[in-house]
């Protein structure tokens, strides 16, 4: 019997670091994607609207294609630049663990909007699926996590609900 405290105490130590790994993997995806779209000329041009315009053709949710078509089409040139601002802030953000409660509300918010995007296909919204879920166990266990901003600055008495402590 005293084999299960030791083990359940075992997965305790290793829980904040397994959060660690996943913050940061996550944090590098989002800022490997902005650079992508920024070496790829996304900016100043009409690869998003493309993009948009062939999963609003091809894939996208039934009720998210209206919004494909008829409010992110028509507004791609500011919309690239959120997105790779976004992408940037929070692939920063969690790979710091600062702001991580709101950074992976943001980063679940993106995800979601991608999977409306890119419909039911396995292979383009299991990404998003799983991206979805790593940002709910991050924003779920933030105060959990190893190694963060957050953590350093709630040991200084600085903290905020969207925060992880």
């Amino acid at each position: 019997m005293s084999a299960q405290p030791t083990i359940r105490r075992a997965v305790l130590d290793w829980f904040p670091w397994l959060l660690l790994v996943l913050r940061v993997a996550m944090g590098l995806f989002f800022l490997m994607e902005a650079e992508h779209q920024i070496a790829s000329g996304y900016v100043g041009g009409d690869d998003l609207a493309m993009k948009l315009q062939k999963a609003a053709d091809d894939s996208a949710v039934p009720g998210y294609r209206y919004l494909l078509e008829h409010v992110f089409i028509e507004i791609d040139q500011p919309l690239t630049v959120l997105v790779i601002v976004g992408e940037i802030c929070v692939g920063v953000g969690l790979i710091l663990g600062l702001f991580t409660r709101l950074t992976a509300a943001a980063a679940i918010f993106m995800n979601l909007n991608f999977l409306l995007m890119n419909g039911t296909s396995l292979g383009a919204s299991g990404v998003d699926l799983a991206f979805i879920a790593g940002g709910a166990l991050l924003f779920v266990y933030a105060g959990r996590q190893a190694l963060s901003v957050d953590g350093a600055l709630a040991q200084r008495g600085l903290g905020a609900r969207f925060m992880s402590a």
